[in-house]
């Protein structure tokens, strides 16, 4: 991955959303946390186009939005990969500026923050597979949009919404993919999720039905369940009923030009 030059300053990553961020409060305590005064005294060093001026929290409307399967940049030092979504999971790596990454899905809104699943998309320092990372809030977000997709795409498609509706197509070529989903309460104290999947004039199929509390919830439909849906190709729509933070993503089984693994 691209690096700056200089020497990164490694800071939580609610110190790189800046101190407009909302910040998680602990159940049962009213108290600033030491992340969220960290957050504060970084505002006007680590941030893009800081200052010091109070402004007014940015909510969902100003994450910024790309399309699932598009390559991203980072626009801020200290960004944190996180195996969840939220600024209390497990720290992966730590991002400098200009480091390169593949949007999975996203964003899904949980602790007041747009964050996205994204994929290490080249070979520099440091390496990792893939984690959640926040987008930061409009006009200076922590990811901005690289303009290009990466050819031999994993993500054929995706979505991710607030509301239920009817989303897609999306082409399917064969039955080596995979639908990663993931739910959020967001502003709600509980909520719940349920996505089927159509295509053409057949009946939906029922995918997703669960709801969702103080964590997100997530999943993935295998391989073998669009194997056995055969109607499940070319043009296929998503329809959700949910009143959560959702997002999903169809994504290859296995790279583009692998030939499946032998049955013996």
């Amino acid at each position: 991955m691209r690096r700056a030059a200089s020497i990164l300053i490694v800071v939580t990553l609610t110190t790189a959303c800046g101190a407009a961020t909302p910040t998680p409060a602990a159940t049962g305590s009213t108290s600033a946390t030491p992340e969220a005064s960290a957050q504060a005294s970084a505002q006007a060093s680590d941030a893009p186009s800081a200052t010091a001026a109070a402004t007014p929290t940015p909510g969902a409307d100003t994450v910024p939005r790309f399309t699932a399967g598009s390559l991203v940049v980072t626009n801020a030092p200290g960004l944190r990969v996180r195996s969840r979504p939220g600024t209390t999971s497990a720290v992966l790596t730590t991002l400098g500026l200009e480091a390169d990454l593949l949007v999975v899905m996203g964003p899904a809104m949980v602790g007041g923050l747009g964050w996205y699943l994204v994929r290490d998309a080249d070979d520099a320092e440091p390496e990792f597979n893939e984690g959640w990372v926040a987008a930061g809030f409009e006009p200076d977000p922590f990811l901005i949009s690289a303009g290009t997709t990466p050819d031999d795409n994993p993500v054929l498609g995706g979505f991710a919404d607030t509301a239920a509706g009817e989303f897609g197509p999306v082409a399917l070529p064969d039955a080596e993919v995979t639908l990663r989903w993931i739910a959020s309460t967001h502003e709600r104290e509980v909520c719940n999720f349920s996505l089927d999947l159509t295509a053409g004039s057949g009946d939906p199929l029922r995918a997703v039905r669960t709801p969702v509390g103080a964590f997100p919830a997530s999943g993935e439909l295998p391989a073998q369940f669009f194997a056995s849906n055969p109607g499940l190709r070319d043009n296929v729509f998503a329809l959700v009923e949910s009143d959560c933070s959702w997002a999903i993503a169809f994504v290859r089984a296995r790279p583009a030009g692998q030939a499946s693994p032998s049955p013996s």
